[in-house]
């Protein structure tokens, strides 16, 4: 015997048109939607732009931290090998 599954809108509760993916924040919530809320939550939105996303986290860190400069060529040794080598020099 066959079983049919019938979504049902989350808001009203007639029959579903759409399933819908919100993302918030970090989360993605799923909700089905009839024809009506779908319309009416799609009425005030805008398509995502292409290209690259808007980097403001980043600009305020940027902002508060002070600008050092990088140092090129070979790291430097640790303080702790370069105190036993001045000792045995002394030594």
């Amino acid at each position: 015997m066959a079983e049919r599954t019938i979504l049902v809108c989350d808001a009203c509760g007639r029959p579903a048109a759409e399933t819908v993916t919100i993302r918030v924040g970090r989360g993605n919530f799923v909700k089905d939607l009839c024809a009506a809320h779908v319309s009416e939550l799609t009425s005030g939105s805008r398509k995502p732009r292409p290209g690259r996303r808007k980097a403001v986290v980043g600009a305020v860190e940027a902002a508060r931290k002070p600008a050092t400069a990088k140092r090129r060529g070979r790291p430097r040794k640790k303080a702790t090998a370069r105190k036993r080598a001045t000792a045995r020099k002394k030594a």
